[in-house]
């Protein structure tokens, strides 16, 4: 049997929502549905990217990860806190228990919206996209 170790990728994703349990933030790996009973703000870590730059004898190359807050237009302010959370958890070393990420400053981006996709509301939707070299 082969002996498959964890990826970047998954394991970007899995420090990531753990970090957001740890901000003690609902969170979740998929978008829940309007009819679920939701309480907001949350988290939802939803898009990720894995861009290999595999050498010989070493794995390199960048994980992009795309991570959804969702909120009332009441709770800006805490949206914002939370936006600004992942942002600055996602700058310098990053070590996990099996690799190690740096992320700068100008690699990640942060916005937030006003998002009317659901019927009868309107919220708004932090986006935090974090890009994270293998080191």
């Amino acid at each position: 049997m082969v002996n498959i170790i964890k990826s970047p990728m998954q394991d970007v994703y899995d420090y990531y929502f753990k970090l957001s349990k740890q901000f003690k933030y609902d969170t979740y790996d998929y978008l829940p549905a309007s009819n679920e009973k939701l309480k907001y703000p949350f988290v939802v870590l939803s898009g990720i990217e894995d861009n290999k730059g595999n050498t010989k004898t070493e794995l390199t190359g960048s994980i992009v990860l795309t991570i959804d807050c969702w909120g009332t237009p009441k709770q800006r302010s805490a949206i914002h806190e939370m936006v600004e959370h992942f942002f600055h958890a996602s700058i310098g070393h990053i070590n996990t228990e099996k690799y190690s990420y740096y992320g700068q400053a100008q690699q990640q981006s942060t916005r937030i919206l006003i998002d009317t996709s659901v019927p009868n509301s309107t919220l708004l939707h932090g986006i935090v996209t974090v890009e994270l070299q293998i080191q």
